[in-house]
Protein backbone atom coordinates (compact mmCIF):
# COMPACT_ATOMS: atom_id res chain seq x y z
CA UNK A 1 0.00 0.00 0.00
CA UNK A 2 2.93 1.90 0.80
CA UNK A 3 4.94 1.26 -2.10
CA UNK A 4 1.77 2.44 -4.47
CA UNK A 5 1.28 5.90 -2.52
CA UNK A 6 4.86 6.13 -3.27
CA UNK A 7 4.44 6.12 -6.49
CA UNK A 8 1.22 8.29 -7.00
CA UNK A 9 3.03 10.99 -5.13
CA UNK A 10 6.24 10.37 -7.12
CA UNK A 11 4.42 11.37 -10.02
CA UNK A 12 2.36 14.40 -8.43
CA UNK A 13 5.24 16.12 -7.50
CA UNK A 14 7.12 14.97 -11.04
CA UNK A 15 3.87 17.03 -12.58
CA UNK A 16 3.64 20.02 -10.19
CA UNK A 17 6.99 20.71 -11.01
CA UNK A 18 6.60 20.36 -14.23
CA UNK A 19 3.18 22.09 -14.40
CA UNK A 20 5.34 25.27 -12.65
CA UNK A 21 7.66 25.33 -15.19
CA UNK A 22 5.02 25.30 -17.95
CA UNK A 23 3.02 28.40 -16.41
CA UNK A 24 6.34 30.06 -16.47
CA UNK A 25 6.98 29.70 -20.23
CA UNK A 26 3.41 30.63 -20.68
CA UNK A 27 3.49 33.58 -18.14
CA UNK A 28 7.05 34.82 -20.57
CA UNK A 29 5.00 34.43 -23.46
CA UNK A 30 2.29 36.34 -22.29
CA UNK A 31 4.46 38.89 -21.01
CA UNK A 32 6.63 39.50 -24.45
CA UNK A 33 3.72 39.26 -26.76
CA UNK A 34 1.08 41.25 -25.04
CA UNK A 35 -1.50 38.62 -25.14
CA UNK A 36 -3.27 40.47 -22.16
CA UNK A 37 -3.58 43.50 -23.83
CA UNK A 38 -4.48 42.36 -27.34
CA UNK A 39 -7.48 40.21 -25.57
CA UNK A 40 -8.53 43.66 -24.03
CA UNK A 41 -8.39 45.06 -27.24
CA UNK A 42 -10.10 42.46 -28.75
CA UNK A 43 -12.92 42.88 -25.65
CA UNK A 44 -13.71 46.17 -26.45
CA UNK A 45 -13.86 45.69 -30.61
CA UNK A 46 -16.98 43.46 -29.59
CA UNK A 47 -18.41 46.11 -27.04
CA UNK A 48 -17.74 49.00 -29.16
CA UNK A 49 -17.55 47.99 -32.64
CA UNK A 50 -14.34 48.67 -34.43
CA UNK A 51 -14.53 52.36 -35.57
CA UNK A 52 -15.47 53.28 -31.58
CA UNK A 53 -13.07 51.18 -30.43
CA UNK A 54 -10.15 52.75 -32.46
CA UNK A 55 -11.24 55.88 -31.31
CA UNK A 56 -11.24 54.69 -27.87
CA UNK A 57 -7.43 53.90 -28.48
CA UNK A 58 -6.70 56.45 -29.92
CA UNK A 59 -8.28 59.06 -27.03
CA UNK A 60 -5.12 61.23 -25.60
CA UNK A 61 -5.68 59.83 -21.91
CA UNK A 62 -6.19 56.27 -23.19
CA UNK A 63 -2.48 56.67 -25.14
CA UNK A 64 -0.74 57.47 -21.97
CA UNK A 65 -2.14 54.69 -20.07
CA UNK A 66 -0.73 52.64 -23.15
CA UNK A 67 2.54 54.09 -22.98
CA UNK A 68 2.98 54.16 -19.09
CA UNK A 69 1.86 50.47 -19.00
CA UNK A 70 5.47 48.94 -21.64
CA UNK A 71 6.96 52.50 -22.11
CA UNK A 72 10.34 50.61 -23.82
CA UNK A 73 7.82 48.24 -26.06
CA UNK A 74 6.37 48.75 -29.52
CA UNK A 75 3.74 46.77 -28.25
CA UNK A 76 1.55 49.64 -26.17
CA UNK A 77 -1.40 48.06 -25.02
CA UNK A 78 -2.58 48.04 -21.60
CA UNK A 79 -3.79 44.53 -19.63
CA UNK A 80 -6.88 46.37 -17.76
CA UNK A 81 -8.80 49.42 -17.51
CA UNK A 82 -10.53 50.97 -14.23
CA UNK A 83 -14.32 50.79 -15.69
CA UNK A 84 -14.62 54.61 -14.47
CA UNK A 85 -11.64 55.16 -16.87
CA UNK A 86 -13.66 53.34 -19.38
CA UNK A 87 -16.71 55.24 -18.84
CA UNK A 88 -15.00 58.40 -18.89
CA UNK A 89 -13.35 58.19 -22.19
CA UNK A 90 -16.31 56.60 -24.18
CA UNK A 91 -18.09 59.41 -22.93
CA UNK A 92 -15.88 61.88 -24.39
CA UNK A 93 -15.36 59.55 -27.65
CA UNK A 94 -19.13 59.65 -28.35
CA UNK A 95 -19.30 63.60 -27.68
CA UNK A 96 -19.22 65.31 -30.73
CA UNK A 97 -17.00 68.60 -30.21
CA UNK A 98 -18.59 71.82 -29.06
CA UNK A 99 -22.32 70.08 -29.07
CA UNK A 100 -24.47 70.50 -26.06
CA UNK A 101 -26.56 67.00 -26.92
CA UNK A 102 -28.81 64.95 -24.45
CA UNK A 103 -27.22 61.78 -23.67
CA UNK A 104 -30.54 59.89 -25.98
CA UNK A 105 -29.45 62.19 -28.62
CA UNK A 106 -25.42 61.12 -28.40
CA UNK A 107 -27.05 57.36 -28.14
CA UNK A 108 -28.72 58.09 -31.68
CA UNK A 109 -25.64 59.22 -33.32
CA UNK A 110 -24.04 56.17 -32.61
CA UNK A 111 -23.36 54.28 -36.23
CA UNK A 112 -22.91 50.81 -34.67
CA UNK A 113 -26.29 49.45 -34.17
CA UNK A 114 -25.42 46.67 -31.43
CA UNK A 115 -23.75 49.50 -29.56
CA UNK A 116 -26.61 52.12 -29.64
CA UNK A 117 -29.30 49.27 -28.71
CA UNK A 118 -26.89 48.51 -25.70
CA UNK A 119 -26.59 51.97 -24.57
CA UNK A 120 -30.44 52.62 -25.37
CA UNK A 121 -31.28 50.09 -23.55
CA UNK A 122 -29.54 50.91 -20.57
CA UNK A 123 -30.30 54.40 -20.70
CA UNK A 124 -34.36 53.37 -20.44
CA UNK A 125 -32.55 50.89 -17.34
CA UNK A 126 -31.28 54.23 -15.72
CA UNK A 127 -35.34 56.24 -16.04
CA UNK A 128 -33.14 59.05 -17.38
CA UNK A 129 -30.71 59.22 -14.25
CA UNK A 130 -27.06 60.72 -15.93
CA UNK A 131 -25.44 59.21 -12.80
CA UNK A 132 -27.61 55.92 -12.56
CA UNK A 133 -26.59 55.38 -16.23
CA UNK A 134 -23.01 55.72 -16.27
CA UNK A 135 -23.18 53.14 -13.27
CA UNK A 136 -25.03 50.95 -15.62
CA UNK A 137 -22.34 51.29 -18.18
CA UNK A 138 -19.75 50.80 -15.79
CA UNK A 139 -21.72 47.20 -14.64
CA UNK A 140 -21.92 46.27 -18.48
CA UNK A 141 -18.29 47.08 -18.48
CA UNK A 142 -17.60 44.67 -15.70
CA UNK A 143 -19.53 42.21 -16.77
CA UNK A 144 -17.60 41.79 -20.06
CA UNK A 145 -14.76 41.83 -18.52
CA UNK A 146 -15.36 38.79 -16.44
CA UNK A 147 -16.51 36.97 -19.15
CA UNK A 148 -13.58 37.72 -21.27
CA UNK A 149 -11.23 37.09 -18.20
CA UNK A 150 -13.28 33.56 -18.66
CA UNK A 151 -12.47 32.88 -21.98
CA UNK A 152 -8.63 34.24 -21.47
CA UNK A 153 -8.36 31.07 -19.12
CA UNK A 154 -9.70 28.74 -21.54
CA UNK A 155 -7.38 30.08 -24.04
CA UNK A 156 -4.65 29.93 -21.36
CA UNK A 157 -5.31 26.25 -21.00
CA UNK A 158 -4.61 25.62 -24.23
CA UNK A 159 -1.27 27.30 -24.80
CA UNK A 160 -0.11 25.17 -21.69
CA UNK A 161 -1.44 22.19 -23.24
CA UNK A 162 0.70 22.94 -26.10
CA UNK A 163 3.70 24.23 -24.64
CA UNK A 164 3.68 21.74 -21.91
CA UNK A 165 3.82 19.24 -24.75
CA UNK A 166 6.32 20.59 -26.11
CA UNK A 167 8.36 20.85 -23.86
CA UNK A 168 7.31 17.02 -22.48
CA UNK A 169 8.92 16.05 -25.81
CA UNK A 170 11.99 18.54 -25.43
CA UNK A 171 12.96 17.70 -21.93
CA UNK A 172 11.28 14.51 -22.22
CA UNK A 173 9.16 14.04 -19.53
CA UNK A 174 7.36 11.26 -20.35
CA UNK A 175 4.74 10.05 -17.46
CA UNK A 176 4.38 6.33 -18.43
CA UNK A 177 8.09 6.22 -17.98
CA UNK A 178 8.12 8.13 -15.03
CA UNK A 179 5.64 5.60 -13.60
CA UNK A 180 8.10 3.00 -14.67
CA UNK A 181 11.11 4.21 -13.23
CA UNK A 182 9.52 4.74 -10.01
CA UNK A 183 7.89 1.34 -10.04
CA UNK A 184 10.82 -0.14 -10.52
CA UNK A 185 13.68 1.65 -7.77
CA UNK A 186 12.61 1.46 -4.41
CA UNK A 187 15.41 3.76 -4.00
CA UNK A 188 14.93 6.30 -6.58
CA UNK A 189 11.31 6.15 -5.00
CA UNK A 190 12.31 7.34 -1.69
CA UNK A 191 14.24 10.40 -2.83
CA UNK A 192 11.50 11.60 -5.26
CA UNK A 193 9.19 11.19 -1.91
CA UNK A 194 11.67 12.73 0.44
CA UNK A 195 12.45 16.09 -1.90
CA UNK A 196 8.37 15.98 -2.50
CA UNK A 197 7.95 16.43 1.52
CA UNK A 198 11.22 18.95 1.75
CA UNK A 199 9.19 20.94 -1.32
CA UNK A 200 5.62 20.52 0.33
CA UNK A 201 7.59 21.77 3.72
CA UNK A 202 9.29 25.26 2.14
CA UNK A 203 7.70 25.72 -1.01
CA UNK A 204 7.51 29.28 -2.64
CA UNK A 205 3.98 29.39 -2.90
CA UNK A 206 4.15 32.56 -5.06
CA UNK A 207 5.66 30.45 -8.17
CA UNK A 208 2.23 28.33 -7.37
CA UNK A 209 0.61 30.54 -10.16
CA UNK A 210 -3.05 29.85 -10.94
CA UNK A 211 -4.02 29.87 -14.69
CA UNK A 212 -5.66 33.70 -14.20
CA UNK A 213 -2.66 35.09 -11.67
CA UNK A 214 -1.76 38.84 -11.86
CA UNK A 215 0.50 39.30 -14.94
CA UNK A 216 4.36 40.16 -14.21
CA UNK A 217 6.41 42.02 -16.67
CA UNK A 218 9.14 40.14 -19.34
CA UNK A 219 12.32 40.35 -16.94
CA UNK A 220 10.20 38.97 -13.52
CA UNK A 221 8.86 36.26 -15.45
CA UNK A 222 11.83 35.41 -17.42
CA UNK A 223 13.35 35.28 -13.87
CA UNK A 224 11.28 33.01 -12.11
CA UNK A 225 11.40 30.71 -15.60
CA UNK A 226 15.54 30.29 -14.95
CA UNK A 227 14.52 29.47 -11.01
CA UNK A 228 11.71 27.44 -11.02
CA UNK A 229 14.02 25.59 -14.55
CA UNK A 230 16.96 25.16 -12.27
CA UNK A 231 14.83 23.81 -9.54
CA UNK A 232 13.11 20.67 -11.61
CA UNK A 233 16.60 20.08 -13.16
CA UNK A 234 17.90 19.27 -9.90
CA UNK A 235 15.10 17.75 -8.28
CA UNK A 236 13.50 15.98 -10.91
CA UNK A 237 15.43 15.34 -14.07
CA UNK A 238 18.53 14.69 -13.10
CA UNK A 239 17.38 11.70 -9.86
CA UNK A 240 14.88 9.97 -12.73
CA UNK A 241 16.98 10.51 -15.43
CA UNK A 242 14.76 12.17 -17.73
CA UNK A 243 16.02 13.61 -20.86
CA UNK A 244 17.80 12.56 -24.11
CA UNK A 245 20.56 11.37 -22.43
CA UNK A 246 18.80 7.55 -21.97
CA UNK A 247 18.50 5.18 -25.48
CA UNK A 248 16.00 6.88 -27.47
CA UNK A 249 12.63 3.83 -28.65
CA UNK A 250 13.48 1.45 -30.48
CA UNK A 251 10.96 0.33 -32.12
CA UNK A 252 7.74 1.99 -33.18
CA UNK A 253 5.42 0.33 -30.47
CA UNK A 254 8.08 2.39 -27.90
CA UNK A 255 7.79 5.41 -30.18
CA UNK A 256 3.45 5.55 -29.86
CA UNK A 257 3.91 4.89 -25.70
CA UNK A 258 6.32 7.65 -25.32
CA UNK A 259 4.04 9.91 -27.52
CA UNK A 260 1.30 9.09 -25.12
CA UNK A 261 3.68 9.78 -22.23
CA UNK A 262 4.18 13.40 -23.60
CA UNK A 263 0.62 14.00 -24.05
CA UNK A 264 -0.48 12.75 -21.06
CA UNK A 265 1.53 15.41 -19.31
CA UNK A 266 0.85 18.05 -21.67
CA UNK A 267 -2.97 17.15 -20.42
CA UNK A 268 -1.75 17.28 -16.67
CA UNK A 269 -0.36 20.97 -16.71
CA UNK A 270 -3.70 22.12 -17.69
CA UNK A 271 -5.02 21.19 -13.90
CA UNK A 272 -2.47 23.84 -13.41
CA UNK A 273 -0.16 23.71 -10.68
CA UNK A 274 -2.21 25.16 -7.45
CA UNK A 275 -4.20 21.84 -8.35
CA UNK A 276 -1.20 19.75 -7.95
CA UNK A 277 0.19 20.93 -5.30
CA UNK A 278 -3.14 20.66 -2.78
CA UNK A 279 -2.99 16.92 -4.11
CA UNK A 280 0.40 16.42 -3.04
CA UNK A 281 0.04 18.04 0.06
CA UNK A 282 -2.89 15.83 0.78
CA UNK A 283 -1.49 12.63 -0.08
CA UNK A 284 2.07 13.19 2.09
CA UNK A 285 -0.99 13.85 4.72
CA UNK A 286 -2.39 10.24 3.92
CA UNK A 287 1.12 8.87 3.88
CA UNK A 288 1.95 10.14 6.90
CA UNK A 289 -1.26 9.04 8.72
CA UNK A 290 -0.60 5.38 6.88
CA UNK A 291 3.00 4.91 8.30
CA UNK A 292 2.04 6.04 11.94
CA UNK A 293 -1.08 3.81 11.73
CA UNK A 294 1.28 0.92 10.68
CA UNK A 295 3.79 1.87 13.61
CA UNK A 296 1.16 1.37 16.24
CA UNK A 297 -0.52 -1.34 14.69
CA UNK A 298 3.34 -2.89 15.14
CA UNK A 299 3.76 -1.82 18.80
CA UNK A 300 0.67 -3.39 19.74
CA UNK A 301 1.47 -6.91 18.65
CA UNK A 302 4.93 -6.55 19.80
CA UNK A 303 3.05 -5.72 23.27
CA UNK A 304 0.66 -8.32 22.90
CA UNK A 305 3.56 -11.17 22.07
CA UNK A 306 5.30 -10.40 25.47
CA UNK A 307 2.71 -10.81 27.74
CA UNK A 308 1.82 -14.07 26.21
CA UNK A 309 5.57 -15.51 26.57
CA UNK A 310 5.92 -14.10 29.81
CA UNK A 311 2.83 -14.29 32.19
CA UNK A 312 2.38 -12.30 35.21
CA UNK A 313 0.63 -12.60 38.76
CA UNK A 314 -3.15 -11.13 38.87
CA UNK A 315 -1.92 -8.23 40.82
CA UNK A 316 1.12 -7.51 38.15
CA UNK A 317 -1.51 -7.88 35.30
CA UNK A 318 -3.98 -5.60 36.25
CA UNK A 319 -1.47 -2.82 37.43
CA UNK A 320 0.36 -3.40 33.75
CA UNK A 321 -3.30 -3.53 32.22
CA UNK A 322 -3.80 0.13 34.08
CA UNK A 323 -0.66 1.61 32.27
CA UNK A 324 -1.01 0.53 28.85
CA UNK A 325 -4.72 2.50 29.21
CA UNK A 326 -3.03 5.64 30.67
CA UNK A 327 -0.59 5.72 27.99
CA UNK A 328 -0.50 6.35 24.17
CA UNK A 329 0.82 3.43 21.98
CA UNK A 330 3.21 4.53 19.62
Amino acid sequence: MLAILSIIIGIVFVLLLFSMLTSAVVEVYHAANSSRGKNLRETLEIMLGKDVSDKFYEHSYFRQLSSASKPRSSLKLPIWVEKGTFSSILADVLTPRNSNLSIPERINLVENGDLRKVLDFLWRQSSGNQQVFQSKVEAWFDDIMARAKDWFGDSTKWRLFFFGTLLAAVLNADTIQIYQSLSANAALRDEIVNAAEKFSNSADTARIRAINAPPRDSATANANYQAIKATYIETIQSPLGLGWGQSKPANWWEWLSKIAGWLLTGVAVTMGAPFWFEMLRKLLALKGSSSGDSSKSSGSSTGDEKSEIKPAPAFEMKAAGSDREDTPVG
